[in-house]
C-alpha cells in the first residue's frame, strides 16, 4: 500500500473514532442523570446529541468528497483493470 493511501486512512480513522470517543465520556451534555433543562424544557443532553450528529454529518460529507477524488474511486482506473 502506498504512503498516501495510508495517510489518507490513518487520519481518517483517527477522525471517526476520536468522534466515536468522544460520545461515549459521559460529559454532561452528552449523558446527565440530572435534569438539565434548555430551550423549552428540553433536556441539555438531546442539544449535545443533536450537534455531534451534525458534525459526524459533515465529517462523512467531507470524508466522501476526498475519497471520490481518489484513483481507486475513478472510473478510468476501474476501466484499466
Amino acid at each position: 500500500m502506498d504512503e498516501d493511501r495510508k495517510r489518507f486512512e490513518r487520519k481518517w480513522f483517527g477522525i471517526f473514532i476520536f468522534l466515536y470517543l468522544l460520545i461515549m465520556i459521559p460529559f454532561p451534555f452528552f449523558y446527565t442523570k440530572e435534569y438539565i433543562p434548555l430551550v423549552s424544557g428540553i433536556p441539555l443532553f438531546i442539544f449535545g446529541w443533536f450537534v455531534h450528529t451534525v458534525i459526524t454529518f459533515v465529517f462523512i460529507y467531507l470524508f466522501y468528497q476526498e475519497s471520490m477524488k481518489r484513483p481507486e474511486f475513478q472510473d478510468s482506473a476501474v476501466e484499466e483493470e
